[in-house]
């Protein structure tokens, strides 16, 4: 809340004020000396003169007493000047006689790109911080910090700085971030600069637009943020929040883009690019557009009849890719006062073909009594079965070759049947999925839990999604059979069936599981694993989860018809696709990060060390080095703060090129803000002043910063004070 303004006279040079008041008296003294006793004798022409004496008398001392109190006050303005006196204030910014520590905090966020004007509202922030600089008094240090996520103290990180030049030149280079705020942080980050400061004054002030999503947004919650309000409350800071916002603001916003597919191939069906823009605006839209573009060429646009006020509007566009390699997919809309949002990107590597891997841990000649020939000719059926070409290809190796093989080249690994495997085969699978590489475990008769347990699942910190209980059923003597339940269908391995026609779904409900795995998920919330499939026992035959930047998914029974009559079903081939794409969608979700968030690749270890260059959406470039990590080099690269395409260029041995893309928080785009008592409430138990109208502040800044000080004034007044002096001295002296 905001504390009452309560004034108060202090002196920077008390004691000059204590001799001064003793100064004041000499004139006085001065006057009495100076009076004489005179001896009365009388004479004729006495009459006369005491006649006009007597009459002139009272304006006489009138006069005198008039010029003694001018000179008296003469003399005190004199003294008092010397005593530099200040008017001290809490709850509204002043600076004092003495020395000020003042940090500006800039409000960073993509929101302070809003502008109805030539200026938009970080400009403006600019403008007004560089004003108060330019009028703080001689002895202050200045402190700037960029309100941000990750928040960055830009001046006054050591310690604060008294150069105004240095610190003008360091906000005129500012330049806006186009992610979030991080508000715990920022003031963790204000606490930090007023720790190193010296003087004992301090002052903070906040030039925002008090957007919502930025206020009302604190990591860590409300107690961090009452720790660190806390904070800045016991440094005895003074704050202002000066608000250059603005209420009921137009704004559209893209605030989605996605695929409907998690993997792209030149061979396989277009996906959908699906984008997803909100009015945000006071008003509805008519017939409003928005426009495909494909590696910077413009394509087809789409539009609306309306967009009402809050309501959001999607749009599907089918893409084509003539060659494979990374592609920048981007749909546009008009612009608008917030031009930031009104564009949304994603990255899509587009293979020639998905390359996939099957272990087979019971290898056979004879037709289809392999563990892998049903799931192969699934995968990639013969020529001359009907349908599309496969967008799959298929390599088989029995377990003893699983060792030997650069997993790196293939996007998929299947595991079918494996009965054991060794540490070396474990970590390798591991780096495998650090690449973004997909692992699918089909289970089997041959399975050993107990090393599955040991070393897949690890405790929880390996890459199955569930440890192996004890097997369900008895595929040998088939009494009892279990069939499959997809639930709501909304697992996008099983989606496909949704709404699909009674007979389509017997397909994959009618199929018989004799014998499965019992996977037992962990019940303590931790656990990223889905399931994607159920048995009508209600136990998971299907379990999906993230590992690294790759996917695992664990299948309950054989990939053949050991343990289920599944791969003699029509469901078995759509399913096992979907398998596949999710297992090798992970290549595709590390291209896309949210503004602010690393960008990070991992591949084979030996290219540790090679030079890495990346060209960010502002086209500077930048380089940087795949560095060893374990098992894989790493590429990590923190420089995010812009929306756009981030281009990686990557040196010798791997010859190789990324396409990464950034897009802002969507919450940004909401033009919501606080007032007042609004930021009362979202920051409880701070103490600040609240201003707005930046213009006139940026017009009045000197005034601003400069009302506290008294001395100034009082040497003006002596000027005018000697002035009238000489003046009424040189008039009575006329009468």
């Amino acid at each position: 809340m905001d504390l009452p303004v309560i004034w108060a006279i202090g002196f920077g040079a008390l004691p000059m004020l204590q001799f001064g008041i003793a100064a004041t008296s000499l004139p006085i003294l001065i006057h009495l000396l100076n009076r004489r006793k005179y001896r009365e004798m009388r004479w004729a022409a006495m009459r006369f003169l005491l006649a006009a004496m007597r009459k002139n008398q009272r304006r006489v001392k009138v006069e005198q007493w008039l010029l003694l109190a001018i000179r008296t006050l003469v003399v005190f303005l004199v003294v008092s000047a010397m005593a530099k006196p200040f008017l001290e204030s809490m709850g509204a910014i002043a600076l004092p006689g003495q020395r000020t520590h003042r940090v500006l905090v800039l409000d960073g966020s993509l929101s302070m790109a809003y502008a109805t004007s030539d200026k938009n509202r970080f400009e403006q922030a600019k403008a007004l911080a560089s004003q108060l600089v330019r009028d703080s008094r001689r002895g202050d240090v200045l402190s700037i910090v960029l309100m941000a996520d990750p928040p960055r103290v830009v001046v006054g990180d050591a310690s604060p700085s008294a150069n105004q030049a240095e610190v003008l030149k360091e906000i005129d280079a500012l330049s806006l971030p186009h992610g979030g705020t991080d508000l715990v942080a920022s003031f963790d980050k204000v606490d930090k600069v007023l720790e190193v400061s010296t003087i004992p004054r301090k002052e903070v002030i906040f030039l925002t637009d008090l957007q919502a999503a930025s206020w009302k947004k604190a990591a860590g919650g409300a107690e961090a943020m009452k720790s660190a309000v806390a904070k800045l409350t016991a440094r005895r800071a003074q704050s202002v929040v000066i608000d250059l916002g603005k209420d009921g603001g137009e704004n559209r916003a893209v605030t989605d883009l996605r695929l409907d597919s998690p993997v792209v191939t030149l061979g396989g069906p277009a996906p959908k690019v699906i984008a997803t823009v909100r009015n945000y605006g006071p008003n509805p839209v008519s017939d409003f557009k928005a426009r495909l573009l494909v590696d910077g060429q413009l394509g087809p646009d789409q539009s609306v009849p309306e967009i009402a006020v809050g309501a959001d509007a999607t749009f599907a566009f089918s893409p084509t890719f003539s060659s494979p390699g990374d592609h920048l997919i981007e749909v546009r809309i008009d612009d608008d006062p917030l031009l930031l949002d009104n564009r949304r990107r994603v990255a899509v590597p587009v293979r020639e073909f998905l390359n996939v891997l099957l272990v087979d841990g019971q290898p056979k000649a004879e037709a289809f009594q392999a563990e892998t020939d049903y799931l192969a000719q699934a995968l990639n059926p013969e020529a001359k079965s009907a349908g599309s070409p496969s967008q799959i290809r298929t390599e088989i190796v029995n377990e003893a070759q699983l060792g030997t093989r650069e997993l790196a080249t293939f996007d998929a690994v299947v595991l079918c049947n494996i009965a054991q495997f060794t540490p070396a085969e474990v970590s390798a699978l591991d780096a495998y999925l650090k690449q973004g590489g997909g692992v699918v475990v089909f289970d089997g008769d041959q399975v050993v839990a107990e090393n599955y347990n040991q070393l897949l699942y690890a405790d929880g910190k390996g890459l199955l999604p569930a440890p192996l209980g004890p097997t369900v059923g008895d595929a040998q003597a088939r009494r009892a059979a279990f069939e499959f339940d997809a639930r709501d269908y909304k697992h996008p391995i099983v989606s496909l069936f949704a709404g699909a026609d009674s007979n389509v779904i017997a397909g994959l409900t009618g199929a018989k599981t004799w014998q499965y795995h019992k996977l037992n998920l962990p019940e303590d919330g931790r656990s990223q694993a889905q399931v994607a499939l159920w048995f009508n026992s209600g136990d998971p035959a299907i379990v999906e989860m993230p590992r690294h930047r790759g996917r695992v998914i664990q299948v309950a029974t054989s990939a053949d018809a050991g343990w289920t009559t599944w791969p003699l079903h029509q469901s078995y081939p759509p399913i096992m696709e979907q398998v596949i794409m999710q297992a090798a969608s992970g290549r595709l979700a590390e291209r896309n990060v949210r503004v602010g968030q690393p960008l990070d690749q991992a591949l084979p270890a030996s290219a540790a060390g090679a030079a890495v260059e990346v060209t960010r959406p502002d086209e500077v470039r930048m380089p940087a080095k795949l560095k060893a990590a374990g098992d894989v080099s790493a590429f990590h690269f923190e420089e995010t703060d812009l929306s756009g395409p981030y281009r990686a260029k990557f040196g010798p041995p791997l010859a190789l090129e990324s396409i990464f893309a950034a897009n802002p928080d969507p919450a940004e785009s909401d033009p919501l803000k606080l007032d007042r008592a609004g930021l009362v409430d979202a920051v409880p138990g701070w103490a600040f002043t609240y201003l707005t109208n930046w213009k006139d502040l940026t017009s009045n800044a000197a005034s601003v910063g400069r009302r506290g000080e008294l001395h100034r004034p009082l040497l003006w007044a002596l000027l005018a004070l000697l002035i009238v002096e000489s003046v009424v001295a040189w008039r009575f002296g006329h009468h």
